[in-house]
């Protein structure tokens, strides 16, 4: 092995970012924080458009509920949250005579992290969202 430096060794630039020292969405301004009652809007929205009408295929459910996933991230991003990582569970079932109880827990920060949850009922499913948003720096 040679010990010289290669061509290419003066070419490469190093990035280097300052750190902002913003410890909370408030730095970021008021749209920054995770606002549940507008995100709770929205899974109440999504979940009307995508589920009225269907009835429980037990081969479809996970397609579906991949896709309710994948809508409901875009739209939460675009309400200005990208200072949070977003974990969105969504739970799709059949409705026969049984009780179904979800809980969740999460071990976070009250004051810069959330979550919003809906739920949708007809004849012969349920489905229940939630998303849960933790704030990174």
């Amino acid at each position: 092995m040679m010990d010289e430096p290669s061509a290419y060794a003066g070419q490469l630039k190093e990035i280097v970012y300052e750190n902002t020292y913003i410890t909370e969405p408030a730095g970021y301004g008021p749209r920054a924080r995770f606002r549940p009652h507008e995100v709770s809007a929205v899974l109440r929205a999504v979940l009307r458009e995508r589920m009225e009408g269907q009835s429980y295929d037990p081969v479809k459910a996970a397609h579906i509920t991949k896709h309710i996933a994948e809508d409901l991230r875009e739209k939460v991003k675009a309400l200005g949250c990208e200072r949070h990582k977003l974990v969105i569970q969504v739970t799709l079932g059949q409705k026969a005579g049984q009780a179904v109880r979800l809980t969740s827990r999460c071990l976070w920060d009250a004051a810069s992290d959330g979550f919003a949850s809906e739920y949708y009922e007809s004849e012969s499913l349920f489905c229940v969202c939630q998303v849960f948003a933790v704030y990174y720096e």
